[in-house]
């Protein structure tokens, strides 16, 4: 019997077609899917790429990872991210490959700027750089001093209350010798008044062997420029400037649009670490952070936010004063010697008046006024390299509260500094964990984005991002052929869309 060749051929083609084009739709489908899926991982791949750009300086000078997006404007251009993620995109795409697929297209339909949240994303990237240099419990080594201190802060309003009172007891007294004055005159009891117009048996100043009342010389002090009291070659001071029209917190900034989850409240303590390890001050350079300084006096400029080096300096150092008369006041009230002194010159000065709360008040106010004479040597024991305890034993006392302002000819000594005690960068922590934590972070900003400026001209930190959400079109060819329906444009490819974020930690 013979073979019919023919119709088995034409039979198992027809079966062969069939099974192929079912394998090849499989195949296609599932390589579909996997494009689906692929479009979103390379979506972040670019990111990361793009992310891989961070600027360089910064990280090196100041340990912050954030993406530069401004222009040669110094203006904010997403765009150029935008672009540079396209850019990338091109080079993966060289070649031949089963999962091949071009970007089309690439927004960035979020961001987050480095001022976001008030500062807050770039006090997190600062906490986490100085938390990945220091011991875990380093911040809290300092935390008992600085709260201490900023109690004494405090404490500073207060007596400067108590110190007003003691000069308007001074001239209560004076209204009240005049008017006594004036009643004797009328009297026909001028016999007694003197040349100078002072009544015989009253005194207002110095009595006997009484110290002299310190209040008006340390008045003058308190209102004359306050640098040339605790430096000692004040030409030496820095006369840098900025324009402060121009800083963050004047201009107008950019705003990013990328709500970030909400991580609890930073440690204000990590970021006081932080800037006292890459910040300048008044006593010297930091460990890190840039070698090129817009300003010398950064921590100062940190506290009080002024112009120049000098008036950063000359805030700074007012508040320290006020700081350790409080911890000098402390001091001298433990001391019964110094207040039974205070207590005859008060006398001495208004005691004719009877008047007990007017005594009580002057006594004040000569504690204080050698409490801040004390200050002015601490201060300068700070600048000179020094130490100095929140609240000193009585024994540590250097002024001679006889002598009155002529106590502050003594120069200081860096030898004199008690080693239990605090340094300057030390106190300015205490000032600066007073300062509001949003300004502070504006202020910080201000001194890293000037100092950046230097080299990157175009530098500002509005324009630094810190994380992005963006959208990616993808397409690619058709591989198998099929009676695979997954839908295509007609453009004949398939078009696949990948979303997704990315930010720095």
């Amino acid at each position: 019997m013979g073979r019919k060749d023919g119709s088995i051929t034409l039979f198992l083609a027809l079966v062969l077609t069939l099974v192929f084009s079912l394998c090849f739709s499989l195949l296609e489908a599932a390589r579909v899917q996997a494009l689906r899926e692929l479009a979103q991982r390379k979506l972040l791949l670019n990111l990361e790429s793009v992310f891989g750009r961070y600027n360089s300086e910064l990280w090196e000078q100041y340990g912050l990872l954030f993406l530069d997006a401004g222009n040669k404007f110094a203006e904010l251009d997403v765009a150029l991210l935008e672009g540079r993620g396209m850019e990338e995109s091109g080079l993966a795409q060289r070649g031949a490959g089963f999962y091949r697929m071009a970007m089309k297209d690439l927004q960035v339909t979020e961001y987050a700027l480095a001022t976001d949240d008030g500062g807050a994303v770039f006090e997190k990237q600062a906490c986490a750089a100085i938390q990945a240099q220091l011991a875990a419990g380093a911040a809290e080594l300092i935390k008992g001093k600085l709260d201490g201190g900023k109690k004494m802060a405090k404490e500073s309003e207060e007596l400067q209350k108590q110190w007003e009172s003691a000069k308007n007891a001074m001239s209560q007294a004076e209204e009240i010798e005049q008017e006594k004055e004036r009643v004797e005159w009328d009297d026909g009891e001028g016999a007694g008044v003197l040349s100078g117009g002072k009544t015989e048996g009253i005194s207002v100043g110095n009595t006997g062997n009484l110290p002299e009342n310190p209040l008006d010389s340390v008045d003058v002090l308190k209102s004359s420029l306050t640098l040339n009291l605790v430096v000692e070659d004040p030409s030496g001071i820095s006369s840098k400037a900025i324009p402060l029209s121009d800083t963050l917190s004047n201009r107008r900034k950019e705003q990013g649009n990328l709500k970030l989850p909400d991580e609890g409240g930073l440690d204000k303590l990590w970021f006081l670490q932080y800037l006292n390890r890459y910040f300048s001050c008044g006593s010297g350079s930091a460990k890190q952070g840039g070698k090129a300084h817009a300003l010398e006096y950064e921590l100062e400029y940190c506290v009080a936010g002024k112009s120049s080096d000098y008036e950063n300096l000359e805030k700074t150092v007012k508040e320290l004063l006020l700081i350790r008369e409080a911890g000098n006041f402390t001091t001298i009230m433990q001391d019964s010697k110094k207040q039974a002194l205070a207590l005859e010159i008060a006398t001495a000065a208004v005691g004719f008046t009877g008047v007990a709360p007017l005594i009580y008040a002057v006594k004040i106010g000569i504690l204080l006024a050698w409490s801040y004479i004390e200050s002015i040597l601490d201060v300068r024991c700070l600048l000179s390299g020094g130490r100095v305890a929140l609240v000193k034993a009585v024994s540590d006392w250097k002024s001679d509260v006889s002598v009155g302002e002529k106590a502050l000819d003594k120069k200081a000594e860096k030898t004199e500094s008690r080693e239990d005690g605090l340094d300057y960068r030390e106190y300015l922590q205490i000032l600066l964990l007073l300062v509001r934590e949003e300004t502070l972070a504006f202020r910080a900003m201000d001194i890293i984005e000037r100092n950046m400026a230097l080299k990157q001209r175009t530098f500002r930190m509005d324009c630094q991002i810190h994380g992005v959400q963006a959208v990616g079109l993808y397409t690619a060819f058709p591989l198998f052929l099929g009676f695979i329906t997954t839908q295509k444009t007609d453009d004949g490819l398939y078009h696949f869309r990948g979303q997704g974020s990315l930010m720095y930690k």
